[in-house]
């Protein structure tokens, strides 16, 4: 099972690392860095705001840490034939699924170290007696914790075990609540010791006296989710096969094509948006990407820091959207119609520029709200109103006259 466990995680590998170079590209790195830059700098003048000590930063570090204790979900790594093929193994599985458990660590693990090293500071201002050389008690406190929060979801994958999860679930957040808030009112290193005495007790518990038969329907479909979310989130920078969009009526929001006049030069920005509107490919990009720039504005009250964000997130929203201009290029039907190439092009530039306008709108009354001067709240919103005309009837006919070629 070692082996051939093995095979399945250089398989796995193999087939993300085709999409990572996508998502790791210069767009990223750029919106990398205007966040962690941005957020960094807001995050220290804050600090430099509260008293220390800062009673009510302990229970804001244990919420933080138990948010993000729920990051990285049991990898696997199981195919739908196994159900089959596999069935005859089924007691060999339990050392399959020990080294699943330990493989479903390492995305954690780095998620968990950089969240505890970001929030060291705060519990240095918080405690007022805790220092940075205790980063990695705390990092190995949580990790531990999420050693445990990995056991309890792997035994939810064998028969006639729900209820003894949901059990072991509370049972576990009452257990970290207590360890972590031990560890920031006492000292790091007790939350770390009963860290670990924990994930001995749920091993023994959950696994060692665990006799049950595996349910390899649950088994399945939680791999499946799994790796849905995460091509869902690659499928964000690069077209992914895995991933198909799904179609909604949306009858709700008809009213809205009531605008396109029902002529022969608005076929395609009809298609279009009617493509956009049902589909959940675009809309539901658009909308988180939206939202997440709203929400990042909203607490930001750093002049350049608005302007440059939410500039980038227009920018990022109106390149998601250039796919578009290739969704119907190889649908019989509309290579039919008698629509000339430039219709189709002015069509997604009205389409994109509708879009980006609204978005620059949200944009604008969320700097208008986080800044306290009127006079750098419209200035900004100016800034992202020129962006999304900018990347409309400037940057987009170039973006599809390169696509030509």
């Amino acid at each position: 099972m070692d082996v051939f466990f093995q095979q399945r995680v250089r398989q796995h590998q193999k087939k993300i690392q085709r999409y990572l170079r996508y998502v790791f590209n210069d767009h990223f790195a750029l919106t990398m860095t205007f966040l962690v830059g941005g957020l960094g700098l807001y995050y220290s003048n804050v600090l430099k705001t509260l008293p220390s000590p800062f009673p009510l930063g302990n229970f804001l570090l244990i919420a933080f840490w138990l948010i993000t204790l729920q990051t990285g979900r049991f990898a696997s790594l199981t195919q739908l034939p196994d159900q089959v093929f596999l069935l005859p193994k089924e007691k060999q599985m339990r050392r399959y699924l020990e080294k699943a458990l330990n493989y479903s660590l390492y995305f954690p693990l780095g998620v968990l170290f950089l969240t505890t090293a970001m929030s060291m500071p705060l519990v240095v201002v918080t405690t007022g007696t805790a220092t940075f050389s205790q980063t990695l008690l705390f990092i190995g406190t949580i990790w531990g914790l999420k050693y445990s929060h990995l056991i309890i979801q792997r035994v939810g994958f064998f028969q006639e075990m729900a209820q003894q999860k949901k059990i072991a679930y509370g049972f576990w957040l009452g257990i970290s609540t207590v360890i972590l808030a031990l560890g920031l009112w006492l000292t790091p290193w007790l939350a770390l010791i009963l860290s670990i005495l924990q994930v001995f007790f749920f091993y023994q518990w959950l696994w060692l006296k665990m006799d049950a038969s595996i349910d390899w329907e649950k088994l399945l479909h939680s791999e499946q989710t799994r790796l849905r979310r995460l091509y869902q989130f690659i499928n964000l920078f690069t077209d992914v096969p895995e991933v198909q969009g799904q179609v909604k009526r949306r009858a709700y929001l008809d009213g809205l094509f009531s605008k396109i006049k029902f002529q022969q030069s608005n076929t395609a920005l009809y298609l279009f948006s009617r493509h956009f509107i049902r589909g959940t490919e675009y809309s539901g990009l658009y909308a988180r990407l939206t939202l997440l720039g709203s929400l990042i504005l909203f607490f930001v009250n750093d002049f350049y820091f608005t302007l440059g964000i939410g500039s980038l997130f227009l920018y990022l929203i109106g390149f998601q959207l250039l796919p578009l201009a290739q969704r119907f290029r190889y649908v019989t039907s509309f290579q039919l119609y008698p629509i000339k190439q430039e219709q189709t092009k002015v069509a997604l530039q009205q389409l994109i520029a509708v879009l980006l306008l609204i978005t620059a709108t949200l944009f604008s009354v969320m700097a208008l709200i986080s800044l306290s001067n009127l006079v750098q709240g419209l200035f900004v919103s100016l800034g992202y109103f020129t962006v999304a005309l900018l990347f409309t009837f400037v940057y987009l006919p170039i973006r599809l006259k390169m696509k030509k070629r």
